[in-house]
């Protein structure tokens, strides 16, 4: 039997059957006869040339088995220690040579979400046509180049009829598909210069409401511009105006005015409102000057007169004063909560100045917070578009203790030993604030954050909102105007599970989705 196998042997390895060979030669009985000897060292080295050849050929498995059966049979023989260690090292070459193209792989993804196009299909041409990863991301370039330019069509479309609103779509849609065209960018600059142009042109007309719209349009699509900011300074200067009218300081508003007259030479509504406002500064100077104003000063004090028979004592009545939950501004609260499902609380405060202090306090701030009865009172203001913190007593802000300070994006603010705050500025586009509370926390609701709203809020993906809601694929905008609060989305928007027209304000204590997040808006 020992003959007949060592027979089968031969012949399969003179037929080249080198699998079939190696299982009949692998008993100990084979390699102990003399001719089995002989028959396994030809089948050996057949071995060891057919693994140089899987390896030539790049067939690093095949050549790994047949490198280790040629081991099996005759050991670390020379030719055998040879093709493992080039087996070897064409694995490590392959390994390597895999590491790159997955790392160019994940380079070219990450250009092509971005919009660089044209950086990932640089990357891509150097992948294997074979790669299935490599295929798979040329689909999604091609697909993305697509998108991108049926958007630029639509954008192209929107600005030749002048609709401002649907061209910053589109493109803020190219830009999400392909950021770094040149076409992109060059009707994006376009379209940010005709909008500042119409902006203005409303302003000079008169039409600030329809200037503020396009001016928050054109700061979510493209950021703070020069010209823009110029502007956004304009509206701000004439909201300034309207509420030194309404407070009943009409010569601050004639300064205000003056300002604006300079800026706005061509604007006749501003000269108007300039003699407007100087006649009526006039004509109250004049009335508190003359005997009406002298009633006033000579009225004796009610509380310490004694009573006589001409006089009769009666109570002048007070006025009530206003809700303190009530803007002094509009009827929009000057405070509320904003409950987002699956996200959070969020308390937003609406005033310039707000201050900060512990629950119980007999000042009552507009910040209560849980925190040591000893915790030094300290006030937040914005002034234009800057943050200042001031306190009666010292506080750190950083490392440093202040008891006024100019405050920055990342400020950390320690009211005491437990009670800190960090001060943030989320979006470069918005003058809203926000303060994450450390240490402490608001009593009666489990809210983190308070925002303090200028005009408008971000609610999106990333760290760049003032709420975070990452199942958003773009950001909303809630906006404040005369009192009432709209919300600008791509997505759909939902009020009480019904479609909402973009143009009607957001009510409180009503269920609002945006795409898939969903909030109510309550008094507190």
């Amino acid at each position: 039997m020992l003959i007949l196998r060592i027979r089968q042997a031969e012949t399969a390895l003179k037929d080249g059957r080198l699998d079939e060979a190696f299982e009949l030669a692998r008993p100990e009985d084979v390699r102990a006869h003399r001719r089995g000897q002989r028959l396994i060292g030809r089948l050996v080295r057949s071995l060891v040339t057919r693994g140089e050849a899987h390896l030539e050929d790049g067939r690093l498995q095949e050549a790994a088995t047949d490198c280790e059966r040629a081991r099996q049979l005759g050991g670390n023989l020379p030719e055998v220690v040879a093709l493992r260690d080039a087996v070897g090292q064409a694995v490590s070459a392959r390994e390597r040579s895999g590491r790159r193209r997955a790392d160019a792989a994940a380079t070219a993804r990450q250009h092509v979400e971005n919009g660089r196009l044209s950086v990932g299909a640089n990357l891509l041409a150097d992948m294997p046509t074979d790669s299935h990863r490599a295929q798979a991301l040329r689909g999604e370039l091609g697909a993305r180049r697509n998108a991108a330019d049926a958007a630029l069509h639509r954008a192209e479309a929107a600005v030749a009829r002048e609709d401002w609103a649907a061209a910053m779509d589109e493109l803020a849609e190219a830009k999400r598909a392909h950021a770094a065209s040149n076409r992109v960018q060059e009707l994006s600059a376009r379209v940010v210069t005709l909008v500042n142009q119409h902006a203005r042109s409303a302003i000079e007309q008169g039409r600030l409401d329809l200037a503020d719209l396009l001016i928050g349009r054109l700061v979510s699509f493209s950021g703070q511009t020069i010209e823009t900011r110029e502007l956004h300074q304009v509206i701000e200067q004439c909201r300034q105006v309207r509420e030194r009218i309404e407070q009943g300081h009409p010569r601050q508003a004639v300064e205000v005015l003056q300002r604006l007259a300079s800026i706005l030479p061509q604007a006749g509504w501003v000269q108007d409102a300039l003699a407007s406002a100087q006649q009526s500064a006039d004509g109250l100077e004049r009335l508190r000057g003359g005997p009406l104003g002298m009633l006033n000063a000579g009225r004796p004090d009610i509380r310490t007169a004694t009573p006589s028979d001409e006089t009769v004592p009666f109570e002048t009545p007070v006025p009530r004063p206003a809700s303190v939950n009530q803007s002094a501004e509009t009827g929009m609260p000057s405070r509320f909560m904003i409950h987002v499902d699956g996200v959070g609380s969020y308390l937003v405060l609406r005033d310039r100045q707000i201050t900060i202090g512990p629950d119980g306090s007999s000042n009552r701030p507009e910040l209560a917070l849980l925190s040591e009865p000893g915790t030094p009172p300290a006030t937040v203001e914005r002034v234009d578009d800057d943050y200042f913190l001031t306190s009666t007593g010292t506080v750190r802000v950083g490392e440093r203790a202040a008891r006024r300070k100019l405050l920055s994006d990342g400020d950390k603010i320690a009211l005491s030993r437990r009670c800190r705050i960090r001060f943030g500025l989320p979006h470069p586009a918005s003058t809203s604030a926000v303060l994450d509370l450390s240490g402490t926390r608001l009593p009666r609701t489990d809210a983190r954050r308070v925002i303090l709203l200028d005009r408008d809020l971000v609610i999106g993906p990333g760290p760049a909102s003032h709420i975070r809601a990452d199942e958003l694929t773009s950001p909303a905008v809630l906006s404040v105007r005369d009192g009432r609060v709209f919300c600008n989305s791509r997505d759909a928007i939902e009020v009480a599970d019904r479609p909402m027209d973009r143009l009607a304000e957001i009510p409180l204590d009503a269920h609002v989705r945006i795409g898939p997040v969903s909030f109510v808006m309550t008094t507190t």
